[in-house]
């Protein structure tokens, strides 16, 4: 079966073919009158502008626009390469109405345009919806016809009317690598006081946390890049640290704040109830300044962020299990009022745990933790409990520190990330009082 022809292909040949039909009108004449040499050169040339002139014009003014060679030049034969790969993958797919006039027939494809960043190494792809090809828009993986860029994130917009493709470029590092502390220092000090690095692509606000992954996947390191990042900064970060299996994360507590970790039961829910008190306090603080901003939360005033750090939050959970109703009610009580009233007031909770089921966490704690991240290569149930049923993860070898993450309005469906190498001792730094 012939392959149907697109309408700009079309357009193509017959702009060729008018190329061709001007070079021969123009041969013809000259032979007609006895003119050769540099004289027919001159004059088949002359024909050809006079009648292909206007429509090769046009065809560039066309092609230009098209491409945003306002950008640049380099930025337009970039838009052309992706979106001319887009329009032949939509073809091979079948995503395409078929237009009619008389025995010609062409193949309308939908409307495409690309958006990149200033330096390419990410940006969006724009598709035109319509009802006969949404729900193949809506499965249709475009990366094979990207070449080295990868999609990342697929949306439709609130009109119904466009697809959004976020993509990036994979053939760049995600991962940031530091040889020094001073490396590290320099770009977390190019960041804003109330957000965090996770990698080259990926910067987010205080909030919430869920951190999921099994032994080895890279969760204790990924917490020591970010305290290290939260004691650098200007704004003093009051962290709190519980760590029930007494790991490195109590080590760490008890260098940076021993008098705000605890790694047994009874200490721990004495952790909380301070955690609690303090959220308290500030709460009361808030109202006098929400007088003068009703809508604004603690960044808006200079506040210091708490940020509870919960490691291996399953051996609480068992061990909370094992306590009377009167207890469980009562840290739970004490948990649920961390995420549901402290995003405002700046007190945060971080839970770290290996399995982020129902047995593990209560199913209302973990909803309300909205920075979700899940590391290493999980099992399917893994990602079905931290990010709800059919979630879409990105089909990736994930090493020790790779994995996804969800964050409202940032990333709604799980998303790549990589957590940095720190090539230099944390214990050190921090013997050496730069924290």
């Amino acid at each position: 079966m012939e392959k149907i022809k697109t309408d700009r292909r079309l357009k193509g040949e017959f702009m060729c073919m008018w190329l061709l039909i001007s070079f021969i009108s123009g041969v013809v004449f000259c032979h007609a009158w006895h003119i050769s040499g540099i004289a027919m050169f001159k004059i088949t040339a002359c024909i050809c502008g006079i009648m292909s002139g206007v429509p090769l014009l046009l065809s560039v003014a066309t092609w230009a626009f098209s491409n945003h060679i306002n950008r640049g030049i380099k930025y337009a034969w970039k838009h052309y390469r992706l979106v001319l790969g887009l329009r032949k993958h939509l073809l091979n797919a079948g995503i395409y109405t078929t237009k009619k006039l008389g025995a010609m027939k062409w193949a309308e494809i939908p409307w495409i345009t690309v958006d990149f960043a200033p330096d390419f190494k990410s940006g969006t792809v724009w598709i035109r919806n319509s009802i006969k090809f949404a729900e193949k828009l809506n499965s249709i993986d475009i990366s094979p016809s990207m070449g080295r860029y990868v999609v990342e994130q697929v949306y439709l917009m609130d009109n119904k009317n466009h697809y959004r493709f976020d993509f990036y470029d994979s053939s760049l590092e995600r991962r940031l690598v530091f040889d020094s502390f001073q490396e590290f220092k320099a770009h977390s000090d190019s960041l804003g006081n109330y957000e965090l690095f996770i990698d080259s692509y990926t910067n987010l606000p205080l909030t919430h946390q869920l951190i999921v992954g099994q032994t080895g996947s890279g969760k204790s390191y990924a917490l020591h890049g970010y305290l290290l990042q939260m004691l650098l900064k200007p704004v003093p970060y009051h962290l709190y640290f519980a760590d029930p299996k007494a790991s490195s994360i109590a080590l760490l507590g008890e260098r940076v704040s021993p008098e705000t970790t605890s790694d047994d039961f009874e200490g721990i829910v004495a952790l909380l109830e301070t955690f609690v008190s303090q959220m308290k306090e500030r709460q009361q603080q808030m109202k006098h300044y929400l007088s003068q901003k009703i809508d604004g939360d603690y960044r808006d005033f200079a506040l210091s962020p708490h940020i509870l750090v919960f490691d291996e939050f399953a051996d609480f959970s068992l061990l909370l299990q094992s306590k009377d109703k009167k207890i469980r009610d009562h840290v739970n009580s004490l948990i649920s009022s961390i995420v549901l009233k402290g995003r405002q007031a700046g007190f945060f909770l971080w839970i770290v745990m290996q399995q982020a089921g129902s047995n593990n966490i209560p199913t209302f704690i973990r909803d309300n933790l909205p920075w979700k991240v899940v590391l290493g290569n999980a099992e399917d149930q893994t990602y079905v409990t931290a990010f709800g049923a059919g979630a879409d993860i990105p089909l990736r070898k994930m090493e020790a520190g790779d994995g996804v993450f969800t964050y409202p309005a940032v990333a709604n469906k799980p998303r790549l990330c990589e957590f940095p190498t720190l090539d230099f001792d944390i214990l050190d730094a921090l013997g050496a009082g730069v924290m």
